[in-house]
C-alpha cells in the first residue's frame, strides 16, 4: 500500500521537525517547506494527499498559499489543514475564506492532530471526499 504524502509548511524549524516526526511515526511520507513559495514549488513537483500550513509564513501567508492551492486545477481538491497560533475568530474566518478544510490552533495534542489527519486520509473518510463532492464556487 502506497504511503500517503503530506506537505507540512512552517517557518519554525522546531515546529516543522516535530510535525514531520509525529507524522512519519504514523507511517506518512512527509515533505516540509519553510515558506509559501517553497510550499507551492513542492506542490508543483509532487502529488500530495494533504497539506498542513502555518498561517504566519515569511513572504506569502498560509492564507495566500491556500488560495493558490484552490485556484490551481491540479491541487484544488487537496485537503488543507491550518495549524497555527493565530486563534482569533477573524483568523479562523480568513482561513475558511481562503478555502481550508480545518483550522487547528497551536498547541494541539499530537493525538488530536493524528486523528484529524487520519480523518482526511482514510480511504473511506467522509472528510476526504467533502471537497470533491461539493466543489468550491
Amino acid at each position: 500500500m502506497k504511503k500517503k504524502k503530506i506537505l507540512a509548511v512552517d517557518d519554525d524549524p522546531t515546529a516543522v521537525n516535530a510535525l514531520r516526526q509525529i507524522l512519519t511515526q504514523k507511517g506518512y511520507d512527509v515533505t516540509t517547506a519553510g515558506d509559501g513559495e517553497a510550499a507551492l514549488a513542492q506542490l508543483q513537483q509532487g502529488d500530495f494527499d494533504l497539506a498542513i500550513l502555518d498561517v504566519g509564513l515569511p513572504g506569502m501567508s498560509g492564507y495566500d498559499v491556500c488560495r493558490e492551492i484552490r485556484q490551481e486545477p491540479r491541487t484544488q481538491d487537496l485537503p488543507v489543514i491550518f495549524l497555527t497560533a493565530k486563534g482569533l475568530l477573524m483568523d479562523m474566518a480568513e482561513g475558511e475564506d481562503a478555502g481550508s478544510d480545518l483550522y487547528l490552533i497551536k498547541p494541539v495534542l499530537a493525538t488530536k492532530l493524528i486523528n484529524m489527519v487520519g480523518m482526511f486520509l482514510s480511504t473511506d473518510a467522509p472528510l476526504a471526499k467533502k471537497r470533491r463532492s461539493h466543489p468550491a464556487p
